[in-house]
């Protein structure tokens, strides 16, 4: 009797303990991702791992170019019979051949080859630098989505509250039946725009999902966070010596110039040393042999020139990438630097403003003092402000992080 109901209490606190571990466990907060979670991804992106094979390829191409030509051997065997008509005897023969074509364009061969895999290396550098920057953006949009969904949230929620106002006061016949129809429509209006920016942010954080291939929740970040920012001057000269994509173009100059050293050495003749052994009916002889290919008709003009046009494009490259990213570097500096003034600006002048303006109403009209169409004004007034705040630290946080890619910053 006494284990009976031992066994009935044991199950009466377990089935109590039921719905408190069930609220325990939906009460877990959802997992927030930052954007060091997202830097952390950057190895495993596709086209991080597709540049890193690129680098071991032209690695493998510098062994090539290095590689010596193998020896030659050749053998060779048969049956001799005398003219007089003697006894058949077998004969054998071999042979081996050392090509020294390789001696006059070997060095540049390689020092090009070296050259490309310097460039694979800094155009794998550089694709990290855009990868980086592809998913800054993608994050910075998923947080700036979130951003308005939580503050049109807000807003809706005290249009709400002055939509139950309103009626109340139409019920009480303290104010006109018309305006509740007005702030109704006034309130549909804010939640449908709520709803169209959940969609955009869900959309935002699906895209994210799929390039970091894992679930993606919450997204945290602060957006007005400002980026430090060198003179403009001292970051041109700096990122001019160690931008990975100037880097790559004057390692492929390089190779391009090696390329063209390569193949007027070509025009030089062709050696190659032999050695062979031959065993007769009546004889047996070792000789020594060597080829010398003499560039009489073909002196390798056609392949000069195609790489020195190789080179010359090359030189030009160089120069446009150059200037390409001056350019990029200028714009992206100003427009991180007026994005930080302009968000500065409205943080602490313009938004202050638009929520003082429509609390200082709100109250005025709960006194009635004031119209519902100003209050309704107000706030228009207050969520397009709210969302140009929004848009435009979207904006800095893109520009300033085209800066931190451009110029190898940390991004905050």
């Amino acid at each position: 009797m006494n284990t009976s109901r031992r066994s009935r209490r044991c199950l009466l606190v377990f089935a109590l303990a039921l719905p408190a571990a069930g609220a325990a466990a939906d009460s877990d907060p959802v997992p927030v991702l930052r954007w060091p979670d997202v830097a952390a991804a950057v190895d495993r992106h596709p086209l991080l791992l597709e540049a890193a094979a690129r680098e071991r390829g032209a690695a493998g191409a510098v062994s090539t170019a290095g590689a010596i030509p193998n020896p030659v051997f050749g053998v060779a065997a048969g049956v001799g019979r005398p003219r007089d008509g003697g006894a058949a005897r077998g004969e054998r023969g071999s042979s081996i051949e050392l090509p020294l074509e390789f001696l006059a364009t070997r060095g540049s061969r390689v020092a090009a080859a070296r050259a490309a895999q310097e460039g694979a290396h800094q155009d794998a550098r550089a694709v990290r630098a855009q990868v980086v920057r592809e998913l800054r953006r993608t994050f910075v949009a998923a947080v700036h989505d979130q951003a308005v969904v939580e503050a049109g949230e807000e807003l809706a929620g005290q249009a709400a509250q002055l939509a139950a106002l309103v009626r109340r006061r139409a019920e009480r016949g303290e104010g006109r039946p018309t305006e509740v129809p007005r702030v109704e429509i006034e309130l549909e209006r804010l939640r449908s725009s709520v709803e169209g920016a959940r969609a955009a942010a869900d959309a935002r954080r699906r895209r994210l999902s799929t390039w970091l291939a894992a679930p993606v929740g919450r997204v945290e970040a602060d957006l007005a966070a400002p980026l430090p920012l060198p003179p403009l001057a001292e970051l041109e000269e700096r990122v001019l010596a160690s931008s990975p994509v100037v880097q790559a173009a004057r390692a492929r100059l390089q190779a391009a110039a090696e390329e063209v050293s390569a193949e007027r050495w070509e025009r030089l003749p062709r050696l190659s040393l032999g050695a062979a052994r031959v065993e007769e009916l009546d004889r047996t002889a070792s000789t020594v042999t060597a080829t010398v290919t003499l560039p009489l008709w073909n002196w390798n003009q056609g392949r000069i020139r195609q790489a020195e046009a190789a080179e010359a494009g090359e030189r030009a490259r160089l120069d446009a990438t150059s200037r390409e990213l001056t350019a990029g570097l200028s714009d992206a500096w100003s427009g991180c630097a007026a994005g930080q003034a302009s968000t500065r600006r409205f943080r602490e002048e313009i938004l202050p403003r638009a929520e003082g303006s429509v609390r200082t109403l709100g109250r005025a009209f709960e006194l009635g003092e004031t119209g519902l169409l100003d209050v309704i004004d107000a706030r228009r007034v207050l969520v397009d402000t709210r969302r140009e705040y929004l848009d435009l630290l979207l904006d800095m946080q893109n520009a300033c992080g085209d800066l931190a890619a451009l110029a190898g910053l940390e991004l905050p």
